[in-house]
């Protein structure tokens, strides 16, 4: 039982910081109805930018944060501009486009930095209740995960700014007949859903580790989560988050670990036959 109480408190913590690893893909689908594979180069380079101004700059956390997310809004800006806007519509050219900005990111990443694993200092603090032994870094990395997970769902689902991205979502062509610039709109949301990729290598370095290998894997878990949540749908990337995290945390306490990296690939190609859409999805999905 004790065994089983620690495996499920490790699942929630992890499927809050799966969450928040894989909301900007979410919106990426949901508004601008593109699947961007340069997403995990985006967060290894967001965790970069944090890594160096940590230690280079000795800013605090709190600072880096703002660092990786302005470097990441940036990057995901450039490349709405130079590639997704101009191949928006054409499938094909919009995944080799993305494809190749992470294979450049991460061949860069190495020349620059070498492949290495990197941290950025954290508390190693615990905390214990009823047993159970929780790290300080990955249950605020998961508390932080899930306000900033919350803010984006009010602002998409609450705000002005989130009606019109939605109206966007919903019809480029009658919202821009309504006076609304769709293109910077778009560049807005790119920004936004990269950054938010950048954020999300700052909470989770302290606890998956920085190197440019980890574009892969920041990848493959973000799509994970959408596809079961269902493309576009902000509550679908939560429920998807914390059934990714629980099923994982469980596969590796219980299953010989051999098996367990394969059970949530099962879990994926479960819900693609008996749901393809996703849990929350729909063909008409507007986050």
């Amino acid at each position: 039982m004790q065994l089983f109480l620690q495996q499920a408190v490790n699942g929630l913590m992890l499927g809050g910081m799966f969450t928040l690893m894989s909301i900007g893909l979410s919106l990426m689908f949901g508004v601008m109805r593109v699947a961007n594979f340069a997403y995990g180069a985006l967060y290894m380079l967001g965790g970069y930018a944090a890594f160096w101004a940590s230690n280079l700059l000795g800013v605090p956390n709190s600072i880096a944060i703002v660092v990786a997310f302005a470097a990441a809004f940036l990057m995901g800006v450039v490349m709405e501009q130079v590639g997704f806007s101009r191949f928006r519509g054409n499938e094909e050219a919009t995944l080799i486009f993305g494809l190749g900005v992470a294979l450049i990111a991460r061949g860069g990443a190495v020349l620059a930095w070498g492949s290495q694993t990197r941290f950025i200092p954290v508390s190693f603090d615990t905390f214990r209740f009823g047993g159970m032994v929780l790290p300080a870094s990955r249950f605020w990395a998961a508390v932080a995960s899930l306000l900033i997970v919350g803010l984006v769902y009010l602002v998409v689902n609450r705000t002005r700014w989130g009606r019109i991205i939605r109206a966007v979502a919903d019809n480029p062509e009658r919202a821009a007949l309504a006076g609304f610039n769709t293109k910077f709109q778009y560049l807005l949301t790119a920004g936004l859903a990269t950054g938010l990729a950048g954020v999300a290598a700052v909470m989770l370095v302290p606890v998956f580790s920085l190197s440019p290998a980890v574009d892969d894997s920041a990848l493959y878990t973000a799509m994970t989560v959408v596809i079961l949540g269902g493309l576009g749908s902000i509550p679908g990337c939560v429920v998807g988050g914390f059934l990714l995290g629980i099923i994982t945390a469980f596969s590796y306490g219980y299953l010989p670990s051999p098996i367990a990296p394969a059970v949530p690939l099962l879990l994926l190609i479960v819900t693609l036959a008996l749901k393809p859409e996703g849990l929350f999805g729909s063909k008409d999905r507007v986050v």
